[in-house]
């Protein structure tokens, strides 16, 4: 087992969106694609713990390895890598330090800055 991943927590690395689509937007694609395995969007929704829209474009998933397998095998996964833990030590993801809310207001234009410091954060966490 590699230290820090437990194969429950999942990086799933997407082909890039269309550069017109708004953080709303590339974020409902990252719920409709967990959603094909998962089977509705709202669990989908709760099995998200991270996403990054503007450096590269993934977003974490609680899911079983075995799920992990069938990400794989969907046509705009690039990759589905084993997460990380932050915190190796203390055993926390970026969502436990960070948070993530969906209700919290994202931009509406690729531009835009973001008020949403929690998703924000979770975005930095690979570059820590």
């Amino acid at each position: 087992m590699l230290e820090g991943c437990d194969f429950e927590h999942w990086l799933v690395v997407v082909e890039p969106p269309d550069p017109q689509l708004t953080r709303d937007d590339i974020i409902d694609v990252y719920i409709k694609t967990l959603a094909r395995i998962i089977g509705s969007e709202e669990e989908a929704r709760m099995k998200i713990y991270s996403v990054s829209t503007r450096h590269y474009f993934a977003f974490g998933a609680l899911v079983s390895e075995e799920l992990s397998y069938k990400l794989k095998e969907l046509p705009n996964v690039r990759w589905v890598l084993p997460d990380s833990y932050m915190d190796v030590k203390n055993k926390t993801y970026a969502v436990h330090k960070y948070g993530i809310n969906f209700s919290n207001p994202v931009p509406t234009k690729p531009n835009q800055k973001s008020l949403n410091k929690g998703i924000v954060a979770l975005e930095m966490k690979s570059l820590v």
